[in-house]
């Protein structure tokens, strides 16, 4: 038994051992509010400083061996170590840890996945279902550890982490808790570092898609080739990759050659190797491209086993990411645009993949011009041709005038009032409404003029859509035998655009069903007659006609009336 002065000792041990833990609480606490003033609006250019410092800093503290940090991917299928400190003599990890599946340390990852700190206390003592995290942890001589999540906003972006070596060490749940303030501290700056990252990459990449597209506007075809070579290496080298190339299918589609190519320093060329492939192998790919859509492999060694020829061949090349997007003219895929990352695993945001789709339909259209131009060449004569693809080209420029106005519209929609936004919208219904007159007039087979009933059927959907109106209103077209030549179509398509789009706006209320009636007709002495009509609220009882309006829509429809000599 204890003596009671035996018993004393004791409790002044203990009481000892409380007053040494407040202080290196209170310490610690100390620490950690310090070093999130150094993060609080730290710049871009200095956070990964600023990260070392903090790894540092805490690391020396607990007296542990090494501290790191490591990064999901966006999909959370693979991390990187990107950030580490280790004390004198311990040899540094960084380097072999990057790119690493996740699933490799799944047990790992779940915890961190649920929010939850991982405290090993003692490597050896690791569940059966942690034998891969284990012999990695023996590898690197770690005999303890604690590892902490980044969390922002609720999502897992990846998670900080301190090393025992020499000999384990105990982190209470306080010490836990603290470090857990650490990660938010770190993933905060980290969340800010991205979108300001994110923000500008992609306004800086809309405006490298604008440039391009401009480039290729009028372009003599002698020098599209060179162009294209240009344009694919401008956007490899800009999102960061090691391989982009344009393949085109043959004319029966029965083949597939590398025709453009190009390589980051270092990476190897396999254009020459890459010619009058057959379709046929690269089935899973090819149905994918041929339908319109985009093949996007985030892990070329996760392809299902339909796709071992496409894996196999991938592999050859070295490539474990990989975004395909067709190429696609006069609805048939006549090729695709590729991008590869070699040395590492890449994501691509919907952004980028959007904006590579534009890139695409920019290449489509100057190949297809290209051969138009091609076959011009033994035909300069025919007219109704040469008609017909001015009409299709003209159509083309203008789609892709309507691409950009709508990412530009995206890239704004939080940053302006609907104003603007409504401004954006009734740009792209004006293009459209003229689009749909050449695409019309190039699917004729007479180009004099254009039968307007069956313009009005082909433009009306599209409106109908791009307000997100369903079939709560329907719209009754009446203009049989209705037919206009170009200079009076194209004015006369503006103005009812103008009139279905102010009724869609203001004539009915939200939900309720509603009818709008669009008449077309001749007058005994020729004139053109055109009513549009709603049974919607009406106009206000002080509106007057008589008075210049104010708004850029009725302005319009009253400019281009006098243009036909209306009113």
């Amino acid at each position: 038994m204890e003596t009671i002065d035996e018993q004393a000792v004791a409790r002044t041990q203990e009481d000892l051992s409380s007053m040494d833990e407040l202080r290196y609480l209170e310490q610690f606490e100390h620490l950690i509010i310090m070093l999130s003033g150094r993060f609080v609006n730290v710049a871009s250019s200095d956070l990964d400083a600023e990260i070392d410092h903090a790894l540092q800093a805490i690391g020396s503290f607990a007296e542990v061996e090494r501290s790191y940090v490591f990064q999901f991917s966006a999909d959370r299928t693979r991390f990187t170590n990107t950030h580490e400190w280790c004390a004198p003599g311990v040899e540094p990890m960084i380097d072999r840890l990057q790119d690493a599946p996740a699933d490799q340390f799944h047990w790992a990852l779940q915890h961190f996945l649920r929010g939850e700190a991982l405290y090993v206390e003692d490597v050896e003592k690791l569940p059966p279902e942690a034998v891969d995290v284990k012999q990695e942890l023996i590898i690197q001589g770690i005999r303890s550890l604690v590892n902490v999540p980044l969390v922002c906003d609720g999502s897992v972006m990846g998670f900080v982490g301190f090393d025992a070596l020499r000999r384990p060490k105990v982190w209470t749940i306080k010490h836990q808790n603290l470090l857990k303030v650490v990660g938010e501290i770190i993933a905060g700056a980290i969340d800010r570092e991205r979108k300001t990252a994110a923000l500008s990459h992609q306004v800086l990449l809309e405006k490298l898609v604008a440039d391009i597209s401009t480039h290729f506007i009028n372009i003599p075809i002698l020098h599209l080739d060179d162009e294209i070579s240009e344009s694919i290496k401008r956007i490899g080298e800009f999102i960061g990759v090691d391989r982009s190339y344009v393949f085109r299918v043959s004319d029966d589609n029965t083949c597939i050659s590398n025709t453009h190519e190009w390589c980051a320093e270092g990476i190897e060329s396999y254009i020459d190797r890459l010619q009058e492939l057959p379709v046929a192998e690269f089935g899973y790919s090819m149905q994918t491209l041929g339908r319109g859509e985009v093949f996007h492999v985030p892990d070329v060694a996760q392809l299902p086993s339909e796709a071992d020829h496409e894996r196999r061949e991938f592999e050859r090349e070295g490539i474990k990411t990989l975004v395909n997007v067709p190429i696609m003219a006069r609805q048939r895929m006549i090729g695709f645009l590729g991008f590869d990352a070699v040395q590492a695993h890449k994501s691509w945001s919907e952004q980028d993949i959007r904006l590579l789709k534009l890139i695409g339909e920019i290449i489509a259209n100057a190949l297809d011009r290209k051969a138009i131009e091609e076959r011009l060449q033994g035909s300069l004569n025919d007219k109704e041709v040469l008609l017909r693809e001015i009409h299709h080209r003209v159509k083309n420029n203008m789609q892709i005038v309507n691409s950009l106005l709508f990412l530009q519209e995206r890239a704004v929609h939080d940053r302006v009032d609907s104003v603007a936004l409504d401004a954006f919208r009734h740009s792209r219904a004006r293009i459209k409404a003229m689009a749909v007159i050449h695409d019309r007039l190039y699917r004729s087979s007479e180009f004099s003029s254009i039968d307007f009933e069956e313009y009005l059927k082909a433009l009306v959907p599209e409106l109908l859509d791009s307000y997100g109106i369903e079939g709560e209103i329907k719209i009754e077209i009446a203009a049989q035998d209705i037919r206009l030549g170009l200079d009076a179509a194209i004015p006369c398509a503006l103005i009812i655009n103008e009139l279905i789009t102010n009724s869609l706006k203001h004539a009915f209320m939200p939900g309720k069903p509603g009818k709008i009636e669009l008449q077309m007709g001749r007058r005994p002495e020729g004139s053109l007659r055109v009513v549009v009509a709603d049974n919607g609220v009406g106009m206000p009882a002080s509106h007057d006609l008589s008075i210049a309006p104010k708004t850029l829509g009725l302005r319009l429809v009253t400019d281009l009336a006098k243009q036909l000599d209306g009113s």
